[in-house]
């Protein structure tokens, strides 16, 4: 991890680079009597977790346009930067594109970058790409149904029994988007619905080498499976961290 800096709305950051251009932020309030850092906090009242991923496209202006061609209302190109300590203003470095029907089973927003993505980090538990953002929905083919113009539905559904879900996979260019249902009303995403509601559960990462990853994780793995690592909410500020080897 490395500390990023500070958006003009009132809210600073640090970053877990992975490789092709992702990144996990963690996001703090700096100023609550700004828009995003009021908005941030009211957010932390409920506690930590996931509140939305950002999905990088080449154009922040052509997605607006052909989104809104297919009938769906968005705001922006919006421009967004960070401000270095020392620094009163800095240059645009991104654009964002957001959804004006903000519903929490597609917890996102689009955003190009006008810097070169970092190669990646190396981790101590060999954590390489972000492969999968799994999001509980109570109805998931209407929830599907919204990401037909994000990424290619595929109708076959994904047990994931340690989640308690079936999922339906959303392919992008890099990685997926899983929309979890429940099917065990004891497991975490049945009680992610009924504590929070719909939004972001986890996130899955590709390791390249599974036993190290399990010993720098160590006691904090709760999963079964010799095929996956899993560490729950309390250990990740909030959110399920699912670790698989990187093709799986």
């Amino acid at each position: 991890m490395h500390p990023g800096g500070r958006h003009p709305g009132g809210t600073q950051n640090s970053v877990i680079d992975l490789s092709g251009g992702a990144y996990l932020e963690l996001i703090s309030p700096y100023d609550v009597n700004l828009p995003g850092g009021k908005h941030m906090a009211e957010r932390l009242e409920k506690g930590e977790g996931a509140l939305s991923a950002g999905l990088r496209v080449p154009s922040a202006e052509s997605a607006a346009r052909d989104l809104t061609a297919a009938g769906l209302k968005v705001h922006g190109p919006k421009a967004g930067t960070i401000l270095k300590p020392g620094e009163a203003q800095a240059p645009t470095l991104w654009w964002t594109v957001g959804f004006e029907d903000e519903v929490a089973a597609r917890p996102m927003f689009l955003i190009q970058y006008f810097r070169p993505m970092p190669p990646g980090t190396s981790h101590s538990n060999s954590a390489s790409v972000l492969t999968a953002l799994l999001v509980c929905v109570s109805d998931i083919e209407k929830a599907a149904a919204a990401y037909r113009n994000i990424g290619q539905v595929i109708d076959r559904e994904i047990l994931m029994p340690e989640l308690g879900a079936a999922a339906k996979q959303i392919a992008l260019k890099s990685g997926s988007i899983l929309l979890l249902r429940a099917t065990d009303s004891a497991r975490p995403t049945a009680r992610r619905l009924k504590e929070q509601g719909e939004g972001i559960l986890g996130v899955r990462i590709g390791v390249t080498d599974l036993g190290q990853a399990r010993g720098s994780v160590g006691n904090k793995n709760v999963s079964t499976k010799e095929q996956s690592i899993l560490v729950s909410p309390e250990n990740a500020t909030g959110v399920w961290l699912q670790f698989q080897s990187v093709g799986q």
